[in-house]
């Protein structure tokens, strides 16, 4: 699947997605040693941040999420 912004996704998905509040964005070359804090949890690739929405990858930039079939990077602000 196309990795996609969140500008890109449908006007309905959009609205569904929780607000992500993104606190603490450390990337390694090492996957096992990559964490962000999204709503005060720490998470790891593959976590999900709510049901249905998963942290799929953790990268220089942000991070690349999916939900309801659609992958879909954010950056940290």
């Amino acid at each position: 699947a196309a990795v996609m912004t969140v500008a890109e996704l449908p006007a309905a998905i959009q609205q569904e997605l929780p607000p992500l509040s993104t606190s603490v964005h450390a990337y390694s070359g090492r996957p096992a040693e990559r964490l962000v804090g999204i709503n005060n949890r720490l998470l790891h690739e593959g976590d999900y941040v709510v049901p249905g929405l998963r942290l799929e990858q953790i990268t220089p930039e942000g991070m690349v999420l999916s939900y309801k079939g659609y992958t879909f990077r954010r950056g940290v602000h």
